[in-house]
């Protein structure tokens, strides 16, 4: 059995042993395991043709794609690398790209040199180990790794052929050289790790003050801004954390304009939260019957989903917004105010009173749908605070005691209030006759501040009193508050709304990418007669607006939204999900560049095995004297294979038999094999090639089969005519 298979074996027996210790999977290092043993331990290889090589990675390149993207793993442990789970799913690829290689060895040429490499890369994709001194995982990855160093070793010790038996003196020198440079490794391997780790806080602290300042957020909730409370200077702490982070992806042939994600009734002195002892805080709505469904052009969604109706009264022409949101915001719904209907994937819907979206059991990554006006500033005319029908589920006006109690409590205002604020209010609105023309007068009077996600607030201050006296540069969480607080004073009804105002342009897939830095705090205030109206007093300059860009990014955004579009389809039980799916892979693959590499390598494979296969017709129609040389040749070459004497690529059949007469010194019986090797060249190759010499070399053959088996052939099975 050959040496390097069985080292090579021994390779993919250890990276199967760390991926089942480190990703706790059982299942695929036992197959791995399985189906690689019999390539070494079976003497009848299963000879394939590199051609196919190719082909059979792609597959499996495939199927990792699909893992990652239907299933990813989760770790059973926290690990600190984002990717991880993408790097899980690689690994496998690389550990069966070593089984295929295994299998597919050819006779005439020992196992590819880059095969150590692979399993490189598989220790590579598996190494997010936690760093402590005395760690067990630390200590299992160390020793795993000096494995992998000791068995490269061997693999290209024994990878290299001589053409004549080694000297006496030369037998020993490799041996020794090899072991010295593996304790060599092992030794250096060990001491760079133990300095590392003694002083891995020092590195630690000297790659933090390279990378800058960062602010503490431990413990800290980035989307508490969202939720039940909105402290001031919680959208601030998203945008300045985590601002390049995508939180949502909305496919819409405009702009998406204000998405708002909570919206808040109390203020207190440090911030915004609900009022619970107003009932109802929210109400259940029924999708409506499939005959009252507006369908969606083009790709606006992926699946039917249930339709529900939210604001029945608007009037004007209605287009679809489909909203896909990241996995970081998926417990959270974003809408325009003038959201008229909604499609998502859920039996009932919930909505507070004042229309924010929630639903329970929603499938992860699905899309939200939503039928938005033509002018997405329309503003919708309805009453201040929405009500519904218990048993219908449809919108009812509410009763007058009940709208004017939905009054008084947008009009709150904190129990104590700075005197100076109130005489503000008081000058501001002095000769203001309308709600409009309050509103006009807040957005002059915040004209002349300053924006700054850094403000500081003296102690023992109201921080927006503050803010409203002293006009110090601030941030829009500041000005919404501002904003709201004199707008009350004025006697309008308002509320606080936090959410998201910009957008940038994917030209690739044709949709905006919202980020964490476009979140944003507003107003949003109810004028009779017009409805709720949306009033920013944040300077222009600094509020999150669109733009267009192109960037290599946006190649793999596009296909990470294509990928999330894939998922939903494939969540649904039906046989259409599984064929929308279908539909969306063919699209990505026509209509993106990583699909045009792909089908432009599909295409390559193709042509390149189209014309290996024609070529090898030609040849069997030609001359079919010539295969049966062949194969006569390839019969000796598999028996002496037997044997551990293997005619290389490089080799000719007369240098090839000189080393058979050189082995024959000790094995007499591979005289006659030798002499069988000159006979077969001057058939095939001499000065009068012999084409039609090959029931000669039959019958020679089948005597020199026959002293191979009785003298040194033993195990062997005997020759089939």
């Amino acid at each position: 059995m050959h040496r390097q298979a069985w080292i090579a074996w021994l390779l993919i027996l250890l990276q199967a042993g760390m991926f089942w210790h480190f990703s706790e999977t059982v299942l695929f290092p036992v197959v791995v395991v399985a189906i690689s043993l019999p390539a070494v331990w079976w003497r009848r290889r299963w000879e394939l043709s590199s051609g196919y090589l190719p082909w059979i990675d792609l597959v499996f390149a495939g199927l990792g794609t699909l893992k990652w993207n239907l299933a990813p793993y989760e770790p059973p442990t926290f690990t600190p690398y984002v990717m991880y789970p993408l790097m899980h799913a690689a690994a496998p690829f690389f550990l069966l790209a070593q089984v295929t290689r295994l299998w597919a060895r050819r006779p005439d040429r020992p196992l590819p040199v880059y095969l150590p490499l692979l399993a490189v890369l598989v220790f590579i994709c598996l190494g997010d180990v936690y760093l402590a001194p005395f760690g067990r995982r630390r200590q299992m990855y160390q020793n795993g790794t000096l494995a992998l160093v000791g068995l490269s070793c061997l693999f290209y010790s024994v990878a290299r052929r001589r053409q004549e038996p080694p000297s006496a003196h030369a037998r020993w020198v490799r041996p020794t050289l090899t072991v010295g440079v593996i304790l060599a490794c092992a030794v250096t391997a060990r001491a760079g790790n133990t300095w590392l780790l003694s002083r891995w806080s020092e590195l630690e602290q000297l790659l933090m003050r390279a990378s800058g300042p960062r602010p503490h957020t431990e413990r800290k909730n980035h989307f508490i801004g969202f939720s039940g409370q909105a402290p001031l200077g919680s959208i601030q702490l998203l945008r300045s954390v985590v601002s390049e982070e995508i939180a949502l992806r909305v496919v819409s042939d405009q702009p998406p304009g204000y998405l708002r994600g909570a919206v808040f009734e109390r203020y207190a002195p440090h911030g915004w939260d609900l009022q619970t002892d107003w009932l109802p805080t929210s109400y259940s709505r029924k999708p409506l019957p499939s005959g009252d469904r507006w369908e969606l052009p083009g790709q606006a969604s992926t699946t039917p989903q249930p339709q529900f109706l939210l604001r029945p009264k608007f009037d004007g022409n209605l287009r679809p917004m489909s909203i896909w949101r990241a996995s970081s915001v998926e417990r959270f719904s974003f809408l325009p105010l003038a959201t008229s209907r909604l499609e998502v994937p859920a039996e009932v819907l919930y909505l507070d009173r004042h229309g924010v979206v929630t639903a329970d059991n929603l499938p992860a990554g699905a899309s939200l749908v939503a039928w938005v006006p033509e002018k997405l500033e329309a503003n919708p005319l309805e009453s201040i605070v929405q009500s519904t029908d218990s048993e219908t589920g449809q919108p009812q006006d509410l009763p007058r005691l009940l709208t004017l109690n939905a009054e008084v409590r947008l009009r709150q205002l904190p129990d104590r209030m700075d005197p100076l604020v109130v005489e503000l209010a008081s000058r501001l609105f002095a000769d203001c006759r309308t709600p409009l023309e309050k509103i006009t007068a807040v957005r002059r009077y915040f004209a002349t501040y300053q924006y700054d996600l850094k403000i500081q607030i003296p102690p023992q201050r109201d921080p927006l009193a503050y803010f409203l006296l002293e006009k110090p540069a601030a941030h829009c969480e500041f000005f919404a508050s501002g904003t709201a607080v004199l707008l009350r004073m004025g006697g309008i009804p308002c509320r606080y709304v936090t959410g998201y105002a910009g957008a940038e342009y994917n030209r690739i897939g044709k949709y905006w990418v919202v980020r964490q830095r476009d979140a944003h705090a507003w107003v949003e205030a109810h004028v009779p007669g017009q409805g709720w109206v949306i009033v920013d007093a944040t300077p222009s300059d600094f509020v999150p607006a669109t733009t267009e860009s192109i960037g290599l990014w946006q190649f793999w955004d596009d296909l990470n939204l294509r990928g999330q579009m894939i998922r939903t389809a494939l969540a649904n039980e039906s046989w259409a999900g599984k064929v929308l799916a279908a539909k969306l892979f063919v699209m990505a693959l026509l209509t993106t560049f990583p699909g045009w590499i792909l089908l432009g390598g599909l295409l390559f494979l193709i042509v390149r095995q189209i014309r290996f296969v024609r070529r090898a017709v030609q040849v069997v129609r030609l001359e079919p004297a010539l295969i049966e040389l062949r194969r006569l040749l390839e019969e000796l070459d598999r028996r002496l294979r037997r044997m551990d004497l293997e005619r290389a690529a490089h080799e000719t059949l007369h240098q090839f038999a000189e080393r058979l007469r050189a082995a024959a010194v000790q094995h007499p019986h591979l005289h006659q094999a030798a002499e069988w090797y000159q006979h077969y060249a001057a058939a095939r190759y001499g000065m009068s090639p012999d084409l039609g010499g090959h029931e000669f070399l039959r019958v020679e053959l089948q005597t020199v089969c026959e002293q191979l088996n009785a003298r040194g052939g033993s195990g062997t099975t005997s020759h089939k005519q």
